[in-house]
């Protein structure tokens, strides 16, 4: 019998995983967090196209359940992590409270992060891989591959559905979950078939989604600073912080035209 592929891929993956898991847990480093996520997000992709491929013998869900905690709070230790990355660029005495509450707020996410780890049930993900791989070892590679590209398929379709709402910050969220969707297939895609005509579009949608990355950034960015203004009772550094939101919202209108131009090229190549 061939090799199955897709089974080899999620466990690569997984194992890479793992070794972001440690790390994260024994240094908590910016780039740590950020690859524990980037595989999170590709493992999430798989086990999508492997309840696909399955034709329904396999269900994700309890899988996705038993990422979604330390997903999250990486997620939220690494967006203080690019707070404190965006203002370094930013040379102000009136800045220096927001750091430092940006500062104590990270000390709390990384416990909250460590914890987090701690409770992830490694026996349970193999009870689960077990039951997993039992009910996709028929799907041979023709299948994954076929299935792997409707998925895609899928993914574009709710871009462009989504195209003409970049100015709606969840909907431009969704465009870029989305797109990485779009990127981690053409990955598997790529493993499964080398020789896939679809595996030329896979650098594109990286420079897209790395585009509306930081505008997502700088959203988030707009919106903390916005919160600690609330909790500010010196008015130079409201007065200070209003303007550079100000300033911030600009920059983010101009990079939502370029996303604009740069989306209707990509799906017109595409879709």
């Amino acid at each position: 019998m061939p090799q199955n592929k897709l089974i080899e891929y999620y466990n690569n993956q997984l194992a890479t995983f793992r070794i972001h898991f440690t790390n994260t847990v024994n240094r908590q480093g910016v780039e740590d967090i950020h690859q524990l996520r980037v595989f999170t997000k590709r493992i999430r992709t798989i086990l999508a196209i492997m309840e696909i491929s399955s034709q329904g013998e396999f269900r994700k869900k309890e899988h996705i359940h038993l990422f979604l905690e330390p997903f999250r709070l990486a997620g939220e230790l690494r967006e203080i992590q690019l707070h404190l990355h965006l203002i370094s660029a930013y040379e102000s005495k009136y800045l220096s409270p927001y750091k430092e509450y940006l500062i104590e707020s990270q000390k709390q996410a990384n416990e909250n992060l460590l914890e987090g780890l701690a409770r992830f049930d490694f026996e349970k993900l193999e009870e689960l891989n077990k039951v997993l791989l039992k009910k996709i070892e028929n799907v041979t590679n023709e299948i994954a591959s076929k299935e792997s590209r409707t998925y895609l398929l899928s993914k574009l379709k709710r871009v462009e559905e989504l195209k003409d709402n970049i100015n709606d910050d969840q909907k431009l969220h969704k465009i870029r979950i989305h797109l990485r969707a779009v990127m981690e297939t053409l990955r598997l895609m790529n493993a499964l078939e080398p020789s896939n005509e679809m595996r030329e579009v896979k650098f594109q949608p990286k420079s897209l989604n790395d585009i509306i990355g930081k505008c997502h950034d700088q959203i988030l960015l707009i919106a903390s600073l916005e919160r600690f203004i609330q909790q500010s009772a010196h008015e130079r550094i409201i007065q200070y912080l209003s303007t550079l939101i100000n300033d911030l919202v600009n920059e983010n209108n101009v990079a939502r035209k370029n996303i604009n131009t740069l989306l209707v090229s990509y799906l017109s190549q595409t879709v």
